[in-house]
């Protein structure tokens, strides 16, 4: 072996992972997230959620079935270099899709730092469309892991999140209490509001 090829070698196995945890509400994303946060030793693990996230616990990821992790709040992906150390070598993002694109640079740099990068988010909107961050983290992800919950109506495998309440000034945010999710058979989008920001 040559030098260059020890080079690559060894930045290889420096490099870390980026692993995105995506479906509809209610598929267990978030709980896939608690249970691989539970197999980091001595807790050197860091957890952040958008700012507008206020459900269940303000600075909690807290899953559907109730576990739940202590979390930081941010506004841009970019806070995360100032909020971790030396001892942090995981680093857990949950409903990614309320980040921008800041999102996939910020992963793909700790990655490059030799840190695990875990990202939960639905992979796509109420109007059953990609969201963008998403599917472009899809294709820098080094694993991809995709849940799915049953459909609300008919118990058949749900991929879709249905809304089920009037979205009032673009707030899209919510629980139980506003979505549900669905098969592509009982799913329909949203049809009497506009998207947020249209």
């Amino acid at each position: 072996m040559d030098d260059s090829d020890e080079k690559d070698r060894r930045r290889e196995e420096q490099r870390g992972r980026i692993t995105l945890i995506c479906g509809c509400m209610f598929s267990g994303k978030t709980t896939e997230l608690l249970q691989r946060l539970a197999g980091c030793p001595n807790h050197s693990f860091a957890v952040f959620k958008n700012i507008i996230d206020d459900r269940y616990e303000r600075e909690a990821v807290v899953s559907h079935p109730g576990g739940s992790v202590p979390a930081t709040r941010i506004g841009s992906a970019s806070e995360i270099y100032t909020l971790i150390d030396a001892s942090i070598r995981t680093v857990a993002v949950d409903e990614g899709h309320f980040f921008n694109h800041t999102l996939i640079e910020v992963a793909q740099d700790l990655a490059k730092q030799g840190l695990t990068v875990l990202i939960t988010a639905l992979d796509r909107d109420s109007w059953g469309s990609p969201f963008a961050v998403i599917q472009q983290l899809r294709f820098v992800a080094d694993e991809t892991v995709v849940k799915h919950a049953l459909c609300a109506r008919c118990k058949a495998p749900a991929d879709h999140t249905q809304r089920t309440t009037p979205i009032i000034n673009g707030r899209m945010v919510g629980g139980a209490e506003a979505y549900e999710p669905r098969c592509a058979a009982c799913w329909h989008p949203p049809h009497e509001e506009r998207r947020p920001g249209e």
